[in-house]
């Protein structure tokens, strides 16, 4: 997986060219892998040890590349930054960046589609307009990070199931954030979404035209209905997103692009990572899979899946017309081999990591890790030679040294490195 992305508008450094991002994910990966590795020495985590070792890798300042004149579909050119092998795990900034540039992307296009299906007569006509909330899980003493993103997921999920929400809601999406207190961790969920007017209070439904419930009152129902105790109302919040030409609504409104970006940052924090106990830092890098923390609602999650499917059979097409022919079939594929497998057998997966960490020796294990990542980042530099030949790369490794146009950074060609090459820096 590369990381191909202009410098995140939340990354908080006070460089915000592409080698600052590069360089300050870089320093803040190696932080987190070192720190992980000691606390998973003292627990005897082989799991987390393991998580540590592909980590520290990821972070590496020779697995990391910066690049100029990158192109996108419509030949605009930007300058961006990746590394050659990912990770994939959430403690590294770099990963989790890739994570949410994705996830912006998933919703943009889903905002598209929804705005599509209701053009701005229909949402004028049913009273819609998009809206971003903010929906908060009490404190839960001794709850891990986990648990709680797994409790206030399922309050949501009962809250979509019900009259108040969808009367109202026709779509939107969806994103999970955590925040680490000294008493525990405290879940946020995110949305955007396409929906009629929400009372948010009592206050706001008694001034409604027809007053039936409020956010919070159907919010706290959900939690308590999820396990959580509820003292008083939760705490909720709803923004209006101005539409397009609208400058202004009220005070609290925002742009939909701001509102986006508002949406799915929250995944690109690592800073949280510091905050959380040793024994809960284990714990959560022994998570072999995480808890969803972003998806589509609603009309998004239908037109997405519709645009996905198969088409349908259409007129002219041939098709069986009686039980007897749709069991014949039409061609023997049988006698085919597979790419080179056995006749008649699906081609066998390889073994993932933690597979592997199960079989062998964790030494045993790091050097064959050291030979899949070897693999991995030749693999992945064929791909960048490809997919941008005009581009100019430098890697950290390398402080100021230029690559050719055209020549990959990783194969060792085209390089001309000056001799007073100074190390990049954050100021």
């Amino acid at each position: 997986m590369s990381i191909l992305a202009k410098p995140d508008e939340g990354c908080n450094i006070s460089k915000r060219d592409v080698e600052g991002v590069a360089v300050y994910r870089s320093r803040r990966g190696l932080e987190v892998a070192e720190r992980l590795e000691v606390v998973a020495r003292s627990s005897g985590s082989v799991v987390a040890s393991a998580v540590a070792f592909r980590l520290h890798r990821c972070a590496d300042e020779r697995n990391i590349w910066t690049a100029q004149d990158l192109h996108s579909k419509d030949w605009e050119l930007f300058d961006g930054t990746g590394s050659l092998f990912a990770c994939g795990n959430r403690l590294c900034p770099s990963c989790s960046a890739a994570m949410a540039r994705a996830n912006r992307r998933q919703g943009r296009d889903a905002i598209n589609r929804l705005n599509q299906v209701f053009d701005k007569l229909t949402q004028f006509r049913l009273g819609l307009r998009w809206r971003s909330l903010v929906l908060t899980m009490p404190l839960m003493k001794g709850a891990d990070v986990t648990d709680s993103i797994a409790r206030i997921n399922d309050a949501f999920r009962r809250l979509t199931n019900r009259k108040f929400w969808k009367s109202r809601v026709r779509g939107g999406i969806k994103s999970v954030e955590f925040t680490v207190r000294p008493e525990g961790f405290h879940a946020h969920i995110h949305l955007l979404v396409l929906s009629g007017f929400m009372p948010i209070n009592a206050e706001w439904e008694k001034k409604s035209r027809t007053p039936s419930s409020n956010l919070q009152a159907e919010m706290k129902h959900c939690l308590e209905a999820a396990g959580a105790t509820v003292a008083g109302v939760p705490v909720v919040a709803i923004f209006d997103v101005k539409r397009q030409g609208e400058r202004h609504h009220n005070d609290k409104s925002i742009s939909l692009d701001r509102a986006l970006l508002e949406t799915c940052k929250y995944l690109t924090k690592s800073e949280s990572w510091d905050k959380i106990p040793d024994a809960q830092l284990v714990k959560v890098a022994e998570v072999k899979r995480w808890r969803r923390m972003f998806e589509l609602l609603g009309a998004a999650r239908l037109v997405h899946d519709q645009g996905a499917s198969e088409p349908s059979n259409k007129s002219g097409e041939i098709e069986a017309t009686t039980d007897q022919n749709a069991k014949r079939t039409l061609l023997n594929t049988l006698p085919l081999s597979n790419g080179g497998h056995r006749v008649g057998t699906k081609p066998e997966r390889s073994a993932t990591w933690r597979q592997e960490l199960q079989w062998r020796s964790f030494d045993d294990w790091c050097g064959w890790m050291e030979e899949k990542i070897a693999r991995v980042q030749k693999f992945r530099d064929k791909q960048l030679k490809t997919k941008f030949p005009y581009a100019v790369f430098t890697t950290l490794s390398d402080g100021v040294k230029v690559i050719q146009r055209g020549r990959s950074p990783f194969c060792g060609e085209g390089i001309m490195a000056k001799p007073d090459a100074l190390p990049l820096s954050l100021a």
